[in-house]
C-alpha cells in the first residue's frame, strides 16, 4: 500500500483484501507503544520480521504504511522479491480538502503541520516499480 494518512487504506484492504494478513506499523506502534514522533527502527524493525515470517510460509500479506517515496518502497519490494514473492502495489490518492477532513476524524489523527511534510515528499509510484501498480483514486 502506499498513500498519505487519511487516503483510505485500511478501508480499501478491509474492501477488498479481508482475509490476508496485513503488517502494518500503525498497530505495531500501538503494540509496542511507539508514538509516531519517536524513532521508529523498532516498528520497521518488527514489520520487517513479521514480513519475513510470512514470506518464508509463502502467504500473501499486505504491507499498509504510507510508503510514500521511491526510496521507501523500494527497500520493501527488494526485501519481497528477495523471497520470490510478486509485488502488487496499490497506491490510494484523495484530494487534498478530503485528506484533511479525514484526518481531523481519525483516532490518530496525524498534525497537519506532518501531512504537509509527507505531501511535499510525496513520490507517486511509476508503472514499474513493482510486478503490478494500482492507482485508485478515493472519492
Amino acid at each position: 500500500m502506499s498513500g498519505l494518512p487519511g487516503s483510505g487504506k485500511n478501508t480499501w484492504l478491509h474492501t477488498h483484501l479481508p482475509d490476508w494478513p496485513v503488517v502494518s506499523l500503525d498497530q505495531l506502534r500501538k503494540e509496542l507503544q511507539i508514538s509516531p514522533g519517536e524513532n521508529q527502527g523498532l516498528v520497521v524493525q518488527a514489520a520487517r520480521e513479521q514480513a519475513r515470517i510470512l514470506l518464508r510460509q509463502n502467504t500473501s500479506f499486505a504491507w499498509n504504511a504510507t510508503n510514500i517515496t521511491h526510496q521507501m518502497r523500494q527497500q520493501l519490494i527488494d526485501l519481497f522479491v528477495s523471497y520470490g514473492a510478486r509485488v502488487r502495489l496499490v497506491y490510494l490518492d484523495a484530494p487534498l480538502p478530503q485528506l484533511l477532513q479525514r484526518n481531523r476524524a481519525r483516532s490518530e489523527y496525524v498534525p497537519e503541520a506532518v501531512l504537509y511534510r509527507l505531501l511535499n515528499k510525496l513520490e507517486v509510484p511509476d508503472i514499474i516499480e513493482a510486478h503490478r501498480v494500482e492507482w485508485v483514486e478515493q472519492t
